[in-house]
């Protein structure tokens, strides 16, 4: 009777413990995977917004400027004294298919600038420390010669989770580059952000607007 209440009693052998131990940790293996791929889609998520709201800000600091376009016609005194992102447009040509091409903005306003730190504030005008993370750039062109134009928008970043030392890509762009660029529209036309070649570690949203010559009252 005693030998058969030993046998009922008996526990786990050592191999079914280490299978078991095994289950756990391919569990476990995939349960940390998944938390991993999640922060990293909501980390790249957040950049994404913070992009979308930096290109806002510039769609609306570009129609602002344009409220000081009061004069119709390619070189008015109004386009090139009293904007600062249209001016561009006085120097355009056919050559130049009617277009500035893609240039660093330079706001007149200490607290506005072309770099933003991760959470999207500016940083040059500021005096904001923290280090650029996003860029934009701006490029405009005439829709009609004189009275409207479009103004190109794109805003430019380091994607996060990338260690700024060796390049992994032919089109790798290094942190040190990054910054050193200072947001140069020259440096990021060498990126290819405008084409197939885009570095895996940049990323990139535009937007475009449409601006016209704002009409006064007598004019």
């Amino acid at each position: 009777m005693n030998h058969h209440d030993k046998k009922t009693q008996a526990g786990f052998t050592l191999v079914e413990v280490m299978i078991a131990i095994g289950i756990m940790t391919v569990g476990s293996l995939g349960i940390l995977a998944m938390h991993r791929g999640v922060g990293e889609a909501n980390r790249a998520a957040l950049e994404m917004n913070t992009a979308l709201a930096i290109t806002e800000r510039w769609v609306e600091r570009v129609e602002r400027d344009s409220l000081s376009w009061t004069e119709r016609g390619p070189n008015t005194l109004s386009l090139i004294n009293d904007t600062d992102y249209l001016a561009g447009l006085t120097a355009t040509t056919a050559a130049t298919g009617w277009s500035t091409g893609w240039f660093r903005p330079t706001p007149p306003r200490l607290e506005e600038s072309y770099d933003f730190d991760f959470f999207g504030d500016d940083v040059t005008g500021t005096g904001n420390p923290n280090p650029p993370k996003y860029c934009t750039n701006l490029r405009v062109a005439w829709l009609r010669e004189g009275s409207s134009a479009r103004v190109d928008i794109r805003t430019f970043w380091y994607r996060a989770g990338y260690a700024p030392g060796g390049a992994t890509h032919p089109n790798w762009v290094g942190g040190a580059a990054f910054r050193g660029a200072d947001c140069d529209a020259g440096a990021a036309d060498s990126w290819g952000l405008n084409t197939a070649t885009l570095p895996p570690n940049i990323d990139v949203v535009f937007a475009s607007t449409v601006v016209t010559w704002q009409r006064r009252e007598g004019t």
